[in-house]
């Protein structure tokens, strides 16, 4: 879904956030080493941002997520390893920002 359908999706909500996320690879991306996890959180009712986070799973880029070591993304195995990681990246981020009581995964 796009952003304006999670912005009505979250106000129509009574209790539940809307999380609206995504993998990119801009034009130059080489590899799965330059994917970008992007995420916006909204509130119920209002579909106010609560948070959002941009960073890039690359071993070798300056974002916030590492994931794996650069040259290792032959593999289905590693792909399958790093949206997985990244997701919970992701979740644990928005459990934080939440702070919502909830174990961390790792």
């Amino acid at each position: 879904m796009n952003r304006a359908d999670a912005i009505k999706k979250a106000k129509a909500e009574t209790k539940d956030y809307v999380v609206n996320l995504k993998f990119a690879l801009d034009q130059s991306a080489q590899s799965l080493d330059d994917m970008e996890l992007q995420f916006t959180v909204f509130a119920p009712q209002t579909g106010k941002v609560v948070t959002s986070f941009s960073g890039y799973l690359g071993a070798n880029r300056k974002g916030p997520i590492i994931v794996g070591p650069r040259g290792s993304t032959g593999g289905a195995m590693y792909r399958e390893q790093m949206l997985s990681r990244a997701g919970e990246d992701a979740a644990n981020r928005i459990l934080d920002k939440l702070q919502l009581n909830v174990p961390v995964m790792h």
